[in-house]
C-alpha cells in the first residue's frame, strides 16, 4: 500500500549584525465617541464582520475584516469601541486608564478586505456572556459588528478552535478527527477547502490555523498543526504521542507542493532546503488552485519587503532577516501584548572583514548566530546579542 512521505522538517542553520533604531509609533487616546449615528455622505458597500459569532468569554481578542465593496478608496485607523447590550439600548465599555491606539492610518481599496482585531485589553470591564459589537468608523461612515461571548469552541486554550495536540487521544485518526481538520487517507482527503481558507486569511495578515491528520492505514497517523500569528508559523506535529515544533517565516511553492520556510521565495528556500523546510500539506496533494495562492502570496511579498531569509527565535519573541545586501542584516523584538523594536545591522561597519553572511540561527542562550565569508576566502562565526547589540 503506497504511503505518502508527509513531512520534511530539518534543523535551521546561521546569519545577522549592526544598528540604527526604529522610530517608535505615537499612541493616541481613544476619541470620545467613535460613533456616528447620522454620517453624513454614506459610502454604500462597506461591511465589516467578526471571524466567529460567538466566542468563549476566556478568549479575550478577536479578529475582524472590513470589506469594500464601493467604487471609492475609503481611509480608517486602528481605533475602535466595544459596547454591550443592555436591554433595548448600547452601553459604551469603559476604558481603562491611559488606553490609547498606534497613531497609524490605513487606506482601503475598491474591491479589497482587510483583517484586523479587537479586543477587551483596553476596557476595565471583565469579558463575561452576553451580546456585543464592534464599532468603528471607516471612511467617514459608523459601521457596527455584534458577536457574542457564551457557549462556543473558540476560548483562550483554542483560539482557532482546534483541541491543543497534547491533548488528542493515542486513537485520534481519520475515524475520530475533529469537523475542522482535513484529513488524508488512501482514499483521498477530506475538507481540502479548509486549505484555501487558511492560505487566504494568512494572505490578510489574520491569526489562524490549519490542521492536517494524515491516517494511511499503517505506521503511527501524524497529526500537523500549522498556526499562523505575529507574522510567521509554529509548526507543531504529532506523531504516535511523540511532539516536535519548529517556527518558519514563510508559504512558498516549487510549483507543485507547498512548503514552510525561512526564505522568502522558493530560490531561497531551495538554498536552505537541506536544514529547513516542511510541507505544508502532504506531497503530491496540492492542488494548482493552492500553488497560484502561494504564489500570489510569494509576489506579493517581495514586493512590499526587502527581507529575503528571516529566522525566528524558539519562543517568536525575536526574529532576524537578511536582505539582498549581503552583509546587511535585521533584528526584531515583538512584545507579547504587540508592538515591538527593531534596528538594521552592517558587518561593514564591524571590522569590514566579512563579505557575505549566509547563514542565521537563533541559539539557546537567546544570541543570533551568523555564518560568513570572510575576504580572505574563509569562513567567520559570530555571535550577536540582541540586547545589548554587541557582536563577538
Amino acid at each position: 500500500m503506497k504511503k505518502l512521505l508527509s513531512v520534511l522538517l530539518m534543523l535551521v542553520l546561521l546569519t545577522a549584525c549592526g544598528a540604527r533604531q526604529e522610530p517608535a509609533e505615537e499612541n493616541v487616546p481613544p476619541a470620545e465617541t467613535v460613533r456616528e449615528d447620522t454620517p453624513s455622505e454614506p459610502v454604500t458597500g462597506l461591511t465589516m464582520e467578526l471571524e466567529h459569532q460567538v466566542y468563549d468569554p476566556s478568549l479575550t481578542r478577536y479578529t475582524y475584516f472590513i470589506r469594500n465593496d464601493s467604487e471609492k478608496t475609503v481611509e480608517f485607523g486602528e481605533d475602535y469601541a466595544l459596547q454591550r447590550q443592555a436591554g433595548d439600548d448600547w452601553k459604551d465599555l469603559t476604558w481603562v486608564e491611559n488606553a490609547g491606539f498606534t497613531a497609524i492610518g490605513y487606506e482601503l481599496q475598491p474591491g479589497g478586505t482587510m483583517a484586523l482585531t479587537c479586543g477587551f485589553d483596553l476596557y476595565e470591564e471583565e469579558p463575561e456572556a452576553g451580546t456585543y459589537r464592534l464599532v468603528k468608523t471607516v471612511g467617514g461612515q459608523t459601521l457596527y459588528a455584534e458577536f457574542e461571548l457564551g457557549d462556543s469552541p473558540y476560548t483562550a486554550a483554542a483560539p482557532y478552535g482546534f483541541a491543543p495536540l497534547e491533548d488528542l487521544p493515542e486513537t485520534y485518526g481519520s475515524d475520530t478527527a475533529a469537523e475542522g481538520d482535513v484529513v488524508y487517507t488512501n482514499d483521498g482527503v477530506k475538507n481540502d477547502a479548509a486549505v484555501e481558507k487558511f492560505l487566504y486569511k494568512v494572505g490578510l495578515g489574520a491569526p489562524c490555523q490549519l490542521r492536517t491528520v494524515q491516517d494511511y492505514g499503517e505506521g503511527a497517523v501524524m497529526v500537523i498543526d500549522a498556526v499562523y500569528e505575529n507574522g510567521h508559523f509554529l509548526w507543531r506535529m504529532w506523531n504516535g504521542g511523540a511532539m516536535t515544533e519548529q517556527r518558519f517565516s514563510y508559504i512558498v511553492t516549487d510549483g507543485t507542493d507547498l512548503y514552510l520556510s525561512n526564505g522568502a521565495d522558493w530560490e531561497t528556500a531551495e538554498r536552505y532546503a537541506g536544514k529547513e523546510l516542511a510541507w505544508l500539506v502532504p506531497m503530491g496533494t496540492a492542488r494548482p488552485e493552492l500553488v497560484s495562492a502561494v504564489e500570489k502570496l510569494t509576489a506579493d511579498r517581495l514586493v512590499a519587503n526587502t527581507a529575503r531569509y528571516r529566522v525566528w527565535s524558539a519562543d517568536g519573541a525575536w526574529d532576524a532577516f537578511l536582505t539582498e545586501d549581503p552583509t546587511e542584516f535585521a533584528v526584531n523584538f515583538h512584545s507579547s501584548g504587540g508592538g515591538g523594536r527593531g534596528s538594521m545591522y552592517d558587518l561593514q561597519d564591524w571590522d569590514g572583514l566579512e563579505t557575505v553572511i549566509w547563514g542565521l540561527e537563533w541559539q539557546e542562550d537567546g544570541r543570533l548566530l551568523l555564518v560568513c565569508e570572510t575576504a580572505d576566502g574563509g569562513s567567520s562565526r559570530l555571535s550577536f546579542d540582541p540586547e545589548t547589540e554587541k557582536l563577538t
